[in-house]
């Protein structure tokens, strides 16, 4: 139990090092707009309650779930490290809001896909909820301290 939280801290702080990177070179070099709204029927806050709180649990069954089952189990890729690659290309190539914005959820998708892999090989259990459970707390404090 105690290297499950070891991990998880440890990758959080990795997704927090992404998001704080790609956030400075946006802010220092490109400036592309990331707080758009392109749904006009849908206000700021329900967005933001969307992003927090529904969307890590259907990206997480979409984008890690499903496609490591197909990966592993219908096509038996064995190697892991090309799974979490693809899972990470699917995952990045959803967030198309800039190409930015594509790069670093390409990087943040492998490491959710890391931690979804790793969880499947340790606690498979639990490998879902605690997978959303951090892509949660990670839009959290985004909302909280980077918006």
């Amino acid at each position: 139990m105690k290297k499950l939280v070891i991990f998880f801290i440890i990758s959080f702080v990795f997704a927090l090092l992404n998001g704080y990177f790609f956030n400075y070179i946006n802010d220092t070099y490109l400036h592309f707009d990331v707080n758009q709204n392109k749904n006009p029927n849908i206000s700021k806050n329900e967005l933001n309650f969307i992003a927090i709180f529904v969307a890590p649990f259907i990206e997480t069954l979409v984008f890690q779930y499903l496609p490591y089952v197909v990966l592993t189990k219908c096509i038996k890729l064995k190697n892991e490290l090309l799974c979490i690659i693809i899972m990470s290309i699917i995952f990045s190539s959803m967030h198309y809001y800039n190409w930015l914005y594509i790069v670093m959820t390409f990087f943040g998708g492998l490491i959710l896909n890391n931690l979804y892999v790793y969880y499947y090989k340790h606690a498979r259990k639990y490998s879902f909820i605690l997978t959303a459970i951090f892509h949660v707390l990670f839009n959290l404090y985004g909302f909280l301290f980077v918006m």
